[in-house]
């Protein structure tokens, strides 16, 4: 199996911000090369398009809490495929609630259309009614 070539980055950061980087690395168990790569291949490939207008004064937190077992499961399947937390829930959120849109517009459509056939059947109960009185005042008659 061939090994992919690797080339090295060398940047300078505030002493805050490598201490929060630290902190993240242990936290969910990450080598630097890992988060870099990973931070870079989302600005450079980003796996969801954001809505414009995206601001951290429009966006709300959705925060909750799953058994370990999942939690290293998600994470497992987030970095094999270089996505974030957020970008997989985002992704799966916006997947269901666009199939849940799909849906209540075909039963919107498929309710219309059976009142569609409602008014066509009461049209054609009236027709029926009035030909079954005309038949019936004309054998009256004779």
């Amino acid at each position: 199996m061939a090994t992919e070539e690797k080339k090295g980055i060398t940047v300078k950061i505030d002493a805050e911000l490598h201490a929060q980087v630290r902190e993240y690395l242990e936290a969910n168990n990450m080598t630097m090369a890992e988060f870099v790569t990973q931070a870079l291949d989302d600005e450079l490939h980003p796996k969801t398009e954001m809505k414009e207008g995206i601001t951290m004064a429009n966006t709300r937190t959705i925060a909750f809490q799953v058994p370990e077992d999942l939690f290293q499961r998600i994470k497992d399947y987030l970095q094999r495929n270089h996505l974030t937390q957020r970008q997989f829930l985002i992704g799966l959120i916006e997947d269901e609630l666009e199939r849940d849109q799909v849906e209540r517009e075909s039963q919107d459509d498929d309710q219309s259309i059976d009142e569609d056939d409602l008014e066509e059947t009461d049209a054609e109960l009236d027709e029926v009614e009035e030909t079954e009185t005309e038949d019936i005042g004309m054998t009256m008659s004779m």
